[in-house]
C-alpha cells in the first residue's frame, strides 16, 4: 500500500510560514532585549530621582527657627535659615541653597559685649548653658551662629575654647562685634549645589561650612529653586532638577527625567 506524502507545493508553503515567522520572532529580539537591558538604568533613575526630593525634603524641613531673647523675654528677629543663591539672570530662580540647621547640645547667651569683631565671645555659666562639650556644650571644630535681637548674624567654625572664662573664639572676625545678650547656637551651614566632574557631567553635593564636598547624586544636568512668599517669609520652595542615565551605551540609556516637588518649610523665615 502507497503512503501518501507532502505535495512539493505544500512544502514550499509550510518553508515560506515557517520563514516569515521566524523573521517575526527574530525582529522582536533587539527591542525585548534592549528593553530589558535599560531596566536596571531606568530603577537607578528613579531611585536617583527619589533621593534627591528625599534629601532636599528633610533637609528643609529641618531649616532651624534661630533668633536671640529680648530683655523683655520676646524673641528677636528671626534668622532666614534658608537662603537663596546664585539667582539667573531675571532673579527668579536660583541655582543653590544654604540651609541652617540645628545641631549637637551647643548653645549659649553672650555675658559681655564682644571686644573687637574678631575676638573671643565669652558666654553665661548660668543661663542657657549645657555642662556638655568644653564650653556650653560647644567642642573645637564645630560650627555655629551668633545673632542678636535684630536679626543680624554671622556662621563661624570654632577653632578653640576657654574653660577658664567660658569663650569661644571664632575661626574669622565677624563684620561687627557683637552685644551682650547676642546668643550662640550650633548649628550645621550646609549647602546644596550642583558640581562639575572631570568628564562634563554635574553632580548634586553638599558643601558644609568648613569647605567639605559630599557627593549627593549625579549626573544632575539641571537644578534650580524658586520661592514663594507672604508676608515677607519664604514658606514654599518649588524644585526643579533633570537627571540623566548614568550608562554610556546607547541601547542602555533612558529617557532624562525632570522631577519637580513643592516643599513647604515647616519653620518659615
Amino acid at each position: 500500500m502507497k503512503t501518501a506524502g507532502f505535495s512539493l507545493v505544500e512544502l514550499l508553503v509550510a518553508l515560506t510560514v515557517c520563514a516569515l515567522l521566524s523573521g517575526a520572532v527574530a525582529a522582536m529580539v533587539p527591542p525585548a532585549r534592549a528593553a530589558f537591558e535599560s531596566t536596571p538604568e531606568a530603577i537607578n533613575l528613579q531611585q536617583r530621582e527619589r533621593t534627591v526630593a528625599d534629601v532636599l525634603a528633610r533637609v528643609l524641613r529641618s531649616a532651624a527657627l534661630v533668633y536671640a531673647v529680648r530683655e523683655d523675654g520676646t524673641a528677636g528677629v528671626v534668622v532666614p535659615a534658608v537662603a537663596l543663591l546664585e539667582p539667573d539672570a531675571d532673579g527668579v530662580r536660583f541655582r543653590a541653597l544654604r540651609v541652617l540647621s540645628v545641631v549637637g547640645n551647643g548653645r549659649g547667651v553672650l555675658a559681655v559685649d564682644q571686644a573687637t569683631s574678631s575676638s573671643s565671645v565669652q558666654l553665661q555659666s548660668e543661663v542657657d548653658c549645657p555642662s556638655a562639650g568644653d564650653v556650653c556644650g560647644f567642642s573645637r571644630t564645630a560650627t555655629a551662629v551668633v545673632v542678636d535681637v535684630r536679626g543680624r548674624f554671622n556662621v563661624f567654625s570654632i577653632t578653640g575654647t576657654n574653660q577658664a572664662d567660658n569663650s569661644l573664639s571664632p575661626s574669622s572676625g565677624f563684620l561687627a562685634p557683637y552685644s551682650a545678650g547676642s546668643a550662640v547656637i550650633e548649628v550645621a551651614s550646609d549647602t546644596y549645589r550642583l558640581e562639575p566632574e572631570v568628564d562634563g557631567s554635574l553632580t548634586l553635593v553638599r558643601q558644609t561650612a568648613a569647605g567639605a564636598v559630599q557627593p549627593i547624586v549625579d549626573n544632575v544636568s539641571e537644578l534650580s529653586f524658586e520661592a514663594s512668599r507672604a508676608a515677607g517669609l519664604l514658606k514654599r520652595l518649588d524644585i526643579t532638577a533633570r537627571l540623566g542615565a548614568r550608562s554610556a551605551v546607547p541601547h542602555r540609556q533612558v529617557p532624562d527625567r525632570t522631577l519637580r516637588v513643592s516643599i513647604a518649610l515647616r519653620n518659615q523665615s
